[in-house]
């Protein structure tokens, strides 16, 4: 029986990130943090006000109407402080009216799946297996694939359920585009969230005092653009190179002031801040006079904090796809993006792999976001470690963003809550931002490619070639292996050599002395990774040596779940 192949085509390389952002924690005094907080209250207010007159102003909004609200700020604050305020709610409105967009967007969707299923009659679940089976019997007498059928939802209830699901959709979509047409948009300072706990802090399990202490600090944060040639880089928050931090005060607050010289009302910080991460790329900026942005930021724990935001002069060389593609000995880090785990594998310009490496722990799953964030941050350490000691110039990722699963998988799959729960917590959106951040750091490419077909097509033309008597490569690592030849714009098929070693593909893919290379070192650095460095391959005896002089770098792939290809 022959099979269906669709081809599959495209791939996309991520733009580098440029802008860095480091932070290094104030230790205030008491005099200090009076000033500070007392800022923080005074453009809480003002931020209030001018997101409301940018929220009336709509769509009407225009350069006339910007300049008319900075010169409403000024008065109370400075030109520069008032084009912060004003920036900042400008962003707000955006934000709210992409928000606006992509719901509509999604509950369009969510539509559509449920009047489909609605067209279709109700069955249950023996009666889905019997019509499957009575399927498969015929198409089996009849030589050919046995068709895919479509149900309906498995009851009269769950049917009336979703009608009255459609209702609600279909009066939520209906006030999406009231508002998305007369430029309406409904924006919380500091989350609706937030907003919603302190009518039910029982259920958010806080006390008033916590909730108090939440709200202020989401409210109380302040900051101040960037300014090129200016005594380095911010007139408004200024911090000199060792350390002492200096912050212009608005005219309500002018009697705070402890530095008055030359008619300037600026409070100077009693306690030094430094930052001890990158601090040599902050210095040269700021002693070059080039703009850096601050902010003050305040936490629920009492904590204040400083950011600093700025575009260093001198930055990673990351070449674009096309360039590097054009070096023959380009070596790609593929990595394939499950539930648990990553699967990566290293794989030559012509396509063969020439490293199957150990599966990076990934657990995100119920975690709170400041842990999952720092279990992510780990694990593309992990891969951009392996990826140096391959001397892998670039990283292929599938374009996996689950998007039609998160909007419709209650309507289509409502009734497998583990299925959707474990496709819903993969971290793909951060996983993909993240890296691209810290692999731009790095002078390191990041690709995107489709994810079709790549675990099929992988278990298909991999796993056994790559597979030992006494080691099974997963098809895990075998999907990562059909995303990085996409990446480098092969087809995942593979094709033997007559007398080729497996893994070897044809004549064409520039294969030299295939039978004899190798596999794991590099032409350039002409080493293997070292004992012990990240990227070490392993065999499953737990004989390295002998693993990478027999060619089979092993992938022992504990870890199982549920793949995203």
């Amino acid at each position: 029986m022959k099979k269906t192949r669709h081809p599959v085509h495209g791939k996309e390389q991520a733009p580098p990130v440029t802008t860095l952002r480091i932070r290094a924690r104030i230790h205030p005094s008491d005099d200090d943090r009076a000033v500070l907080t007392a800022l923080g209250e005074h453009f809480s207010v003002l931020l209030g006000k001018d997101l409301a007159a940018r929220c009336r102003a709509g769509k009407a909004h225009d350069k006339t109407t910007w300049a008319e609200r900075k010169q409403a700020l000024t008065k109370d604050c400075s030109s520069r402080w008032a084009g912060w305020v004003t920036k900042s709610s400008n962003d707000a409105y955006a934000t709210a009216r992409r928000n606006q967009r992509r719901a509509l967007s999604d509950k369009a969707q969510a539509i559509e799946a449920i009047e489909g299923k609605l067209r279709l009659p109700i069955a249950s679940t023996a009666e889905r297996k019997e019509a499957v089976r009575a399927e498969r019997q015929l198409a089996g007498a009849e030589g050919r694939r046995p068709k895919h059928l479509d149900f309906g939802y498995r009851s009269g209830n769950e049917h009336a359920m979703k009608r009255r699901r459609l209702g609600v959709l279909q009066a939520q979509c209906a006030r999406l585009e009231r508002d998305l047409a007369a430029g309406t948009v409904h924006v919380t300072r500091g989350g609706k969230q937030l907003q919603k706990n302190r009518l039910h802090l029982d259920e958010a399990g806080l006390t008033e005092e916590q909730w108090r202490a939440r709200s202020d600090a989401a409210r109380r944060s302040f900051g101040a653009n960037g300014e090129a040639q200016k005594a380095f880089g911010n007139e408004t928050i200024r911090l000199f190179p060792d350390g002492t931090l200096e912050v212009d005060l608005p005219a309500r607050l002018a009697h705070l002031a402890n530095v008055t010289a030359r008619g300037t009302t600026r409070y100077r910080l009693s306690a030094p801040v430094t930052f001890s991460y990158r601090r040599d790329e902050w210095l040269a900026q700021v002693e070059a006079n080039r703009a850096v942005a601050y902010d003050v930021v305040f936490s629920e724990n009492g904590r204040v904090y400083l950011d600093a935001s700025f575009t260093p002069a001198e930055l990673p060389n990351v070449g674009e796809l096309d360039e590097l593609l054009a070096d023959p000995e380009l070596r790609v880090l593929a990595v394939d993006l499950n539930a648990g785990f990553l699967a990566p594998a290293v794989l030559d310009r012509s396509g063969n792999p020439v490293a199957l490496l150990d599966h990076v722990p990934l657990e995100a799953e119920r975690l709170p976001a400041t842990t999952r964030d720092g279990h992510l941050r780990h694990a593309v350490t992990e891969l951009l470690d392996m990826a140096g000691a391959h001397c892998c110039k670039l990283v292929a990722v599938e374009n996996l963003g689950f998007s039609e699963m998160r909007t419709t998988g209650r309507e289509r799959y409502g009734s497998n809550k583990r299925f959707r729960r474990t496709v819903s917590g993969i971290p793909t959106a951060q996983f993909k931002d993240r890296l691209v951040v810290m692999a731009s750091r790095r002078g390191v490419a990041v690709v995107g490619v489709p994810a079709a077909y790549s675990s099929i097509w992988g278990a298909e033309h991999w796993q056994r070639p790559l597979s030992t008597p006494t080691h099974k490569v997963s098809r895990h690592t075998a999907a990562a292996v059909v995303l990085g030849r996409r990446a480098l714009g092969h087809s995942a098929r593979r094709r033997l050599l007559q007398h080729a070693p497996p893994g070897v593909t044809a004549p064409d893919r520039r294969i030299e002395d295939g039978a004899t290379q190798v596999r794991g070192q590099c032409s350039r650095c002409g080493e293997l990774p070292r004992r012990g460095q990240p990227g070490t391959e392993r065999s499953p005896s737990g004989n390295r040596q002998a693993a990478a002089a027999q060619g089979r770098p092993s992938d022992p792939n504990r870890q199982h779940g549920t793949t995203g290809s």
